[in-house]
């Protein structure tokens, strides 16, 4: 097995992590939570310190990793996810257990919404922010999984666009990053779409940013106890809707290609 390839890519899925601690050590800063950003500065050097070993360890190696090699990529970086996310929820002040931080983890990860804290308002904003963040960076690994478990041979079909070389390998190390950030770009420019229309709606800033996390991802957590805090006028709720459909499009932009290629094949 490829061990030193795998590495290399899982690399790759911790460095956006390291890029969340940051955001959220930013805002700790800025609206003075100064209690709950040593969490978050732990989270931030353990992520960087794993990814550029794995970086270090895989970069001399192929690039290539068959489909069982993928598989197990895909597995371990959900399992490595999950504990990098897991840090500010174990070292926080409400006492969460390992398995419960690992649980909330990924929850959020997964999109499901299901959580350990009963009341959301009472929790520090910070946390709240990171809870979202989770959702966030969930729905672009989905999306990265997708890439690379449907662009395989094994489905005889592969994507175009963004597609890979349609043999059993990933395509060069070069493609690979074209790729990732194509899929980065589109998300994000979504996320900030959606961002400014909660904005304009009269949502507050906070409530606007997680809800933009929770609604591009499909996920489940809340900034709050009931949304119905959230959103409360007849114009909100257009826009909330709005939204909904158009984090849809970030599943559907891709799986418009499948469609596609499976009534070609269907109707050879």
């Amino acid at each position: 097995m490829n061990f030193k390839g795998i590495s290399f890519y899982l690399s790759l899925f911790c460095f956006p992590i390291s890029l969340l601690a940051f955001i959220n050590i930013l805002y700790a800063s800025y609206f003075d939570y100064f209690l709950s950003i040593d969490t978050y500065f732990t989270t931030l050097i353990i992520s960087l310190i794993t990814g550029f070993l794995f970086l270090y360890y895989g970069k001399t190696s192929k690039k290539n990793i068959n489909f069982f090699e993928q598989l197990v990529l895909i597995i371990t970086s959900y399992f490595l996810s999950s504990l990098l996310i897991a840090i500010p929820f174990y070292l926080s002040n409400y006492q969460v257990t390992f398995l419960n931080s690992i649980f909330e983890s990924i929850s959020g990860l997964t999109g499901t919404g299901f959580s350990i804290f009963k009341n959301i308002k009472y929790l520090d904003p910070t946390l709240i922010l990171w809870r979202s963040s989770s959702q966030w960076i969930g729905g672009l690994f989905f999306l990265f999984f997708l890439i690379i478990i449907f662009s395989n041979k094994s489905f005889n079909y592969k994507l175009t666009n963004l597609s890979f070389s349609g043999d059993n390998n990933f395509n060069s190390k070069e493609n690979i990053k074209e790729n990732i950030l194509k899929i980065f770009i589109i998300y994000s420019s979504l996320s900030i779409i959606i961002l400014t229309l909660l904005n304009f709606s009269g949502l507050r800033l906070f409530n606007s940013l997680n809800m933009t996390m929770t609604l591009i991802s499909g996920g489940g957590f809340l900034p709050t106890d009931n949304i119905n805090k959230i959103i409360e006028t007849n114009f909100q709720k257009i826009i909330f809707i709005f939204s909904l459909i158009i984090s849809m499009t970030n599943i559907y932009f891709f799986f418009f290609k499948f469609i596609y290629f499976i009534k070609f094949f269907s109707d050879r």
